[in-house]
Order: structure tokens, then C-alpha cells, then sequence
């Protein structure tokens, strides 16, 4: 984590020292303003989501997953999990296989409950804080006239690229 924190400093002075230098006061109140805006977004929205999978974990929700990620890709509904027989099967057959699936995926529904369950994270108040400030120095921005798009809009990008390529980049190890 403070790898994470070294590397997206970095980013910001480098982003600071070029937007002051292309574009002078207003480029680089434009940059610190979308940089920090997402950077706020992003924390945000990373603690909402540990929050949620840890109180799933401490409630015994989570299942484990048996089959890897390139196999639910290639076979979303495990069609091919089974072996095949030789035999040929039978139209019955057919219909007891499509009767047991339908069974199967009418009991795994979820219902309005596990919705908004599941959307509370999407309504944190960490999450909405984030998304009004990015909102409100957008329009602080613009009413200023110190809003410069070629600056603002790579800064709201880079601490999403940043923080994307590190976790990737960890191969799987705990933050």
C-alpha cells in the first residue's frame, strides 16, 4: 500500500510539473483538482468494496469458486463439465436435462433483497462524497475559467490507470 501511495505521488508531481509547464496556473489548478477528484472516487470505491467482501466473508456468504476464470469464460453455464457418454440420449433424457436445469436456475434467482443488498456499496456515503467533489471542482473549475480539458481530463485518468496497473502488477497478492 504505501508502494501504491510512493507511486501515484510520483505521478501527481510529474503531472503537476508538466501541466504548469504547458499551461501555466490554470492548467495545473485543472490537473491537481481532476487528480485528486479521482483519486478520492477510487479509494472510495476500493473501501466500499473491501467492506462489502469482508462482511461477506465474516457472514460465511462466499463460496468457493471451483472452476477457474478462462473456464467460466469459455463455458459460462458448464455445458461441457460433464463427460460425455457414447451412448446417444434419448428425447426423455433431453427433457429431464432441461426440466433439472430450469429447476436450477429458477432456485439460484436473486431476489430484491440480495439486490439492494449487494447495491449498498454502489451508495456509500465515502463514494457519493467522492463523486460530489469531483463534480463541484469541475464546476468550480469552469465558473473560475481555469478549467482546461487537456489537463483535467488525463488527471481524472491517472490514478485509475495507476492503481489498475500496481494491483495488476502484484500477481495476486493481498493489498
Amino acid at each position: 500500500m504505501r508502494r501504491l501511495i510512493l507511486i501515484l505521488g510520483v505521478a501527481d508531481l510529474l503531472l503537476a510539473i508538466v501541466a504548469f509547464v504547458a499551461g501555466g496556473v490554470p492548467a495545473l489548478a485543472s490537473s491537481q483538482v481532476g487528480f485528486f477528484s479521482s483519486l478520492l472516487v477510487v479509494a472510495a470505491s476500493f473501501g466500499s468494496y473491501r467492506r462489502m467482501v469482508r462482511q461477506r466473508l465474516a457472514a460465511g456468504m462466499a463460496a468457493p469458486e471451483t472452476r477457474d476464470n478462462i473456464d467460466r469464460m469459455e463455458d459460462p453455464y458448464g455445458i461441457y463439465d460433464d463427460e460425455e457418454s457414447g451412448a446417444p440420449e434419448s428425447p426423455e433424457n433431453f427433457r429431464e436435462i432441461v426440466r433439472e436445469e430450469k429447476a436450477r436456475l429458477k432456485k439460484s434467482r436473486r431476489s430484491p433483497a440480495k439486490v439492494a443488498r449487494d447495491a449498498v456499496p454502489a451508495f456509500s456515503p465515502w463514494r457519493l462524497g467522492a463523486y460530489a467533489l469531483l463534480v463541484l471542482g469541475f464546476f468550480f473549475l469552469r465558473g473560475k475559467g481555469w478549467l482546461v480539458l487537456a489537463a483535467y481530463l488525463p488527471a481524472l485518468a491517472l490514478p485509475i490507470v495507476v492503481t489498475v496497473w500496481f494491483l495488476l502488477g502484484r500477481e495476486g497478492a493481498d493489498v
